[in-house]
């Protein structure tokens, strides 16, 4: 994913609902107050939140777009944000809460960011995470299946040739192995969250314009929106509107070794 590509006025418009799912699994988390790490922080609403509830916030995002927003969103509150691709993520010190929602299915290799955010959660602390496509790999046939057909159709295939989509899929298990691996416990084991996308292939293909399938939108310029409709209306005619959006909350023990 080009990072000049997410522009966050459009992300903000389409994807009030993530937010909403990422304030509350950060409520979840159960702490109040101290330092807390947002990666992927978007235009900056659940950085924002998290600083009016007594959080000094250090906030990261591949975009600079995203960056900006965020950096103009969170003016006066304890917040600093920096423009950093999560595939080389470092984090300053150890945190109360690592918070991290709807990036890891953007990421080929997940293993150096969950290291470093695992690594980066304090004594006590929680890492929260919330990401797309955590079903198993046996499972076969979801979207972006769909997807990958109607790219490979005649009237997009050519131009969109250098702008393949990009999601990854990351099963709720391996992450949770992964996690354990690095010393967490799981203190809300993998639950996938109800996000059904709407039925309706225009406003559908509105949102996915806006994120996941931004750097096609771009590429495709006038023609955009007749390339996200008909992606959209595959999607609903397979029945394939569930993103398998996941949620995983660990917890670093009081006292941690090294």
């Amino acid at each position: 994913m080009d990072r000049h590509v997410w522009q966050a006025e459009h992300y903000r418009r389409a994807n009030s609902r993530q937010f909403r799912t990422a304030v509350e699994a950060l409520e979840l988390a159960g702490l109040t107050g101290g330092r807390l790490a947002d990666i992927g922080c978007g235009s900056g609403e659940i950085t924002r939140a998290m600083a009016e509830r007594g959080y000094t916030v250090a906030a990261s995002d591949f975009s600079p777009s995203m960056v900006e927003a965020t950096r103009e969103h969170c003016q006066g509150f304890p917040v600093t944000v920096q423009v950093q691709d999560a595939r080389e993520l470092r984090l300053d010190g150890t945190f109360d809460i690592v918070h991290c929602s709807w990036v890891l299915h953007w990421l080929d290799d997940i293993d150096h960011a969950l290291t470093e955010m695992a690594r980066a959660v304090a004594p006590g602390g929680a890492l929260v995470l919330q990401w797309s496509r955590g079903n198993p790999r046996s499972c076969e046939g979801d979207a972006v299946t769909v997807l990958h057909a109607v790219m490979n159709r005649p009237r997009w295939r050519d131009r969109l040739a250098d702008t393949p989509f990009a999601m990854h899929q990351h099963p709720a298990d391996e992450v949770a192995a992964r996690l354990l691996a690095a010393g967490l416990t799981l203190e809300l084991p993998p639950t996938e969250i109800d996000a059904q996308f709407v039925a309706d292939p225009v406003a559908l293909g509105r949102i996915m314009a806006s994120a996941g399938l931004a750097a096609q939108a771009d590429k495709l310029g006038d023609d955009a929106g007749d390339f996200v409709t008909e992606v959209a209306t595959e999607m609903i005619a397979a029945n394939t509107l569930n993103p398998h959006n996941t949620r995983l909350i660990a917890r670093a023990a009081a006292s941690r070794a090294g």
